[in-house]
């Protein structure tokens, strides 16, 4: 409760100005209001701070009893008329105005009830670590569920339990999950995002350099030179292309001068080493080369091969290594 009086100057007091009654009213150490009464009225008021941000303007109080009165009301519906102890600890309090009841409770008085079943749905991001949350809490009615749509395995820890000797079986909450939502790595993200996109031969070659670490074939030093061949025919009209064995054959030459008309031999296909989600192992991707020239430009791009059954694969892996760390759980295709 805050008091509010003209000419205030102490941020815990409050003065009245000076009369025959009331001199000086404050808020104590102790948590209660102080008010100075002097002869011919000499006593003190002390009543518990009510809760709340109640706020009074003295200067608009006719008379100091009405003071006094505005301040005794907050004071009475402050106070506590009842004080109830609860058999398991708790203590509050009812207020005058039968309105607001208080906890009491001192710290660490109240007992703690603990829950009767565990209630958690917890995401994880590696088979290892959802390999480790299925060891510390599975029993034998544990189940795993696969999706291969969405890439993603929950792990039932209070599944129904099974049904034994001919009878029902017996229905369980399953509010215990583990979930790992496979993400996939960076390098199958920036490889698929440019799948069967053509580009300039500069961005391509660009690309290919940048991302030469995750290709097996062509060799190292042989892709270094398709690169920087492509990078330096930058004023030339590109005319055709020729598959020849493994390599195509690009034709080009300078505006119109036959002279420099010359080819670049690039690789038919490249393959590619890169996991398909975070933290597993990588597989090898065969990439098709692409290629389209029109009014003298050549675009470039490739196409991997097979990458829907790949992704599967290695789905279907990630979900037999899991089911083998965990002890051989029930595992089903399918969400729960």
């Amino acid at each position: 409760m805050r008091l509010v009086s003209p000419g205030s100057d102490v941020a815990n007091m409050r003065w009245l100005p000076a009369d025959d009654y009331i001199t000086s009213f404050w808020w104590g150490e102790d948590g209660n209001i102080h008010i100075e009464i002097i002869p011919p009225h000499e006593f003190y008021i002390d009543f518990p701070q009510p809760a709340g941000d109640t706020m009074i303007d003295l200067s608009t109080a006719a008379t100091d009893a009405e003071v006094v009165h505005e301040l005794i009301k907050l004071a009475d519906a402050a106070l506590f008329a009842q004080i109830v102890d609860l058999p398991d600890g708790r203590v509050f309090g009812i207020r005058r105005d039968d309105v607001v009841i208080d906890n009491l409770t001192p710290n660490h008085k109240q007992e703690v009830l603990q829950p009767k079943i565990v209630v958690a749905n917890v995401s994880l991001q590696t088979a290892a670590s959802l390999s480790d949350y299925v060891n510390r809490f599975k029993n034998e009615h544990s189940i795993l569920f696969a999706d291969i749509d969405s890439d993603s395995l929950v792990a039932a820890i209070d599944y129904h339990n099974a049904p034994k000797d001919g009878a029902d079986p017996a229905a369980r909450l399953g509010l215990h999950n583990a979930t790992l939502s496979l993400p996939f790595s960076d390098e199958w993200a920036t490889w698929t995002a440019q799948n069967e996109r053509l580009m300039s031969h500069v961005e391509f070659a660009t690309f290919l350099e940048e991302n030469s670490i995750d290709i097996v074939t062509p060799a190292g030093t042989d892709l270094l030179e398709i690169c920087r061949d492509l990078q330096v025919r930058i004023d030339v009209s590109f005319s055709s292309s020729v598959r020849m064995g493994d390599t195509t054959s690009i034709s080009y030459q300078k505006d119109n001068d036959a002279g420099s008309k010359n080819n670049i031999q690039l690789p038919v296909s490249i393959s590619i080493s890169i996991p398909v989600y975070f933290g597993e192992n990588p597989v090898t991707v065969r990439a098709w080369m692409r290629r389209q020239i029109t009014d003298g430009k050549l675009k470039l791009g490739f196409k991997l091969n097979r990458l829907e059954a790949i992704r599967q694969a290695e789905f279907n892996r990630v979900v037999s290594q899991i089911k083998s760390n965990v002890g051989d759980l029930t595992t089903v295709y399918g969400t729960k």
